[in-house]
């Protein structure tokens, strides 16, 4: 393990310049209150050459002094170079042949915080030290930090908070944090967001810190840790730019502003909430002015884009593209939307909110809080006439019947919903109320995908298909790729894996695929028509990744494959056998989906000790694979689990046609979630903590319902 920098002491390092150069009492009183972020005004104050002081700072640290450094010997890939610019830090090759970070000002707590994190644990981390003058010749340009005192705080242009985000706050005394600081905590943490590719940034209070993530790739990443008060001052200043009540920290509250943070244009949607330990906030970073990503960038083949270019020149019907929430569908609409001619066709959006900038558009944003509904947004859009309707999402039987009923009329819809798969967008839109005659009029297509982190291109380790993988991928494809790629990890990224990349299936509905819907085919014989169409699926295109060595095996399996694994109903020729025996056993056979152990042994204990035969499984995938294999009486799952909670496990159930009920047996207690369970079709809402004799009693009378049925 390698050693950690710990903060090094900026006081007795002033304390060591008075003796050393036997400070008079007169300038002593003007240096004794400068910070470090003023460190080099010590120089000027004390009549020294920058490259003296930087001298004395590496003696006090006991680190080398490098004044001769030449630019040639900067590394790449530890560090941005604009983020060493503005901190006067360089990643160098030392005269020894080490690797070293070359500092200005190692005084600064939230630098030496970021050089620990970024670092690799097992490795130490070495430090030299050099005057502004060196760090700027080695990292070649102007850089750093206005050390005169400025104070760091918002400019206006027009309406728009422009921010003067720098990379890292300057330390200053408890006393000090109600006054500049803080400014540089939050934009420290704009910035870094920025500069990490994060999505959403989450302010979480702790019982004696605040910890601060960003979501990169789809994952929550913990960057720093802050102070409690210094936390909660943080989320102040946040709340304040976008016009949100700082008075209030019991309450919900959401707000938008927009900011300018190294050149680029955000919009920051905001939300806070209240916890146990404080007010919470959670910010999502959205680019509307971002130019949209070429469709080849996506991740889509050359016959998925040319599908999507046909779509972008129709004139009338509906298109969808659905996948779950975070999938990029949005990202691929406004792709897709670049590709429309919006100067000779008007578009009108409703979105909640606004995410892109689309050129020519009339985009309307849903208000709640000034009565801009969006019921009311979408009736106003429609008698509007437009030639296309850009709906965010589809979310009621209100907005599923606005917009098969515009697309029936001769113009063109365009929306989003939530489903797993293309053809299973259908079995949603029968739930909001569309019938099947409806659909087959009105769908030209459905686009469904999923977003998958990439493999880090410079580190993957590439071996032959082990028989795991092959026993994953075999049921999917009849040419299972030789070798496979998994994650190693390096400074170029984070645990192995470098950006994302979308798996798709892009699906037009001809006369035939219209025709089956019409007649009511269930979901997996359209999807196996779609396959015999020579059309890619969600699982082909997956597969296609995994040879070219995009993804590992696993994750594409637990991600994308486990929701194709199809149930294997009972042959004809066992039914007879099945029943006898159900009809001898005591009781059921229950499956019970669990991810806490203690609480799976406990309901497996009272399960078993009334008769009742017990499978177990951690997660919804788990429980998938489970059901693939085998026949179940009953289900009784969790919500809350990881990889596949309970809610999508009943979705797919029902998808699949997998006939066992599904009980709910879970610690949320929230009426929404009841409600959307038993809506999904759950045939009870359990909530923990149950009592054995509850518990006994309600699945008693589900098995008894089904043997009358």
């Amino acid at each position: 393990m390698g050693a950690r920098l710990p903060y090094f002491d900026f006081h007795g390092f002033k304390a060591f310049l008075r003796e050393r150069l036997a400070v008079p009492g007169e300038v002593w009183e003007r240096v004794k209150d400068l910070r470090p972020p003023q460190l080099y005004g010590l120089a000027l104050s004390l009549g020294i050459p920058e490259g003296r002081l930087a001298s004395l700072v590496a003696a006090y640290l006991e680190v080398p002094y490098l004044p001769g450094t030449v630019p040639e010997q900067f590394q790449e890939g530890y560090l941005s170079r604009d983020f060493c610019l503005w901190n006067l830090i360089a990643p160098i090759i030392t005269p020894e042949g080490e690797t070293a970070f070359l500092l200005s000002n190692p005084f600064l707590m939230e630098l030496i915080d970021i050089l620990n994190k970024r670092v690799p644990p097992d490795r130490d981390i070495r430090l030299a030290v050099a005057e502004p003058s060196v760090l700027k010749k080695v990292l070649g340009g102007r850089a750093g930090r206005d050390e005169g005192g400025g104070d760091g705080g918002d400019a206006v242009e027009g309406e728009r908070t422009v921010l003067t985000v720098i990379d890292s706050p300057e330390t200053v005394s408890e006393e000090d944090l109600e006054k500049r600081p803080v400014v540089y905590v939050a934009n420290n943490i704009l910035y870094s967001a920025v500069k990490e590719r994060a999505s959403d940034i989450h302010i979480e209070p702790k019982a004696r810190d605040t910890v601060v993530r960003f979501r990169i790739d789809g994952d929550l990443r913990d960057m720093f840790t802050l102070k409690k008060a210094t936390g909660t001052m943080v989320i102040s200043r946040l709340k304040a730019l976008a016009g949100l009540d700082i008075a209030e920290k019991q309450r919900p509250q959401d707000g938008a502003v927009e900011v300018v943070i190294d050149r680029r244009n955000f919009k920051l949607r905001l939300a806070t909430t209240s916890t146990p330990n404080g007010e919470s906030l959670i910010m999502r970073l959205l680019e509307p002015t971002a130019k949209p990503v070429p469709f080849e960038e996506l991740g889509l083949t050359k016959a998925q884009i040319a599908n999507l270019m046909d779509f972008a020149k129709r004139r009338y019907g509906l298109l969808l593209v659905v996948g779950p929430t975070g999938s990029g569908k949005s990202t691929t609409l406004y792709t897709f939307l670049s590709h429309v001619d919006t100067t000779k066709r008007s578009l009108i959006t409703v979105e909640d909110p606004v995410e892109y900038r689309i050129p020519n558009a009339n985009q309307q944003q849903v208000n709640e809080k000034a009565g801009v509904t969006f019921e009311a947004l979408l009736k106003s859009s429609v008698r509007q006439d437009p030639d296309i309707l850009y709906l965010g999402e589809i979310r009621d039987n209100f907005s599923a019947r606005i917009a098969v009923d515009f697309a029936s009329t001769g113009h063109m819809t365009v929306s989003t919903l939530h489903t797993n798969n293309a053809t299973t967008a259908i079995f949603r839109l029968e739930r909001l109320g569309v019938t099947r005659d409806i659909m087959a009029e009105a769908l030209i297509g459905i686009i469904a995908q999923r977003l998958l982190k990439k493999l880090c291109p410079h580190c993957r380790r590439v071996e032959p298909l082990t028989e795991e993988e092959k026993e994953m991928l075999s049921p999917f494809t009849d040419e299972l790729p030789a070798r496979s790629a998994h994650p190693v990890g390096c400074h170029r990224c984070i645990e192995g894996y470098r950006g994302r990349e979308g798996v798709y299936e892009v699906i037009p509905f001809d006369a035939a695929v219209s025709d089956l819907i019409r007649r009511g085919a269930p979901i997996l014989k359209i999807r196996e028509f779609i396959r015999g169409q020579g059309h890619y699926l969600m699982s082909n295109h997956a597969v296609e990744k995994v040879r070219d060595l995009v993804f590992p095996v696993r994750d594409v399996y637990e991600k994308i494959l486990v929701e194709e694994i199809p149930a294997a109903p009972a042959e004809p020729s066992e039914r007879p056998q099945r029943v006898a025996e159900k009809s001898r056993r005591r009781a059921g056979r229950i499956l019970v989906v669990e991810d806490d152990q203690d609480s799976q042994l406990l309901i497996e204990r009272i399960l078993k000790g009334a008769g009742y035969e017990v499978a177990l499984a951690a997660d919804g995938i788990d429980a998938l694979i489970t059901l693939a294999k085998e026949e179940f009486d009953l289900i009784i799952s969790d919500i809350n689990m990881p990889n596949l909670d309970g809610f999508k496990l009943l979705e797919i159930k029902n998808q699949k046609g997998i006939g066992a009920p599904l009980i709910f047996l879970t610690g949320r207690v929230g009426e929404e979630d009841e409600i959307k369970g038993l809506e999904m079709g759950a045939l009870d809402y359990l909530k923990k903590p149950v009592k054995k004799d509850i518990l006994l009693l309600k699945i008693r009378n589900v098995l008894f319902d089904v043997e009358r049925r």
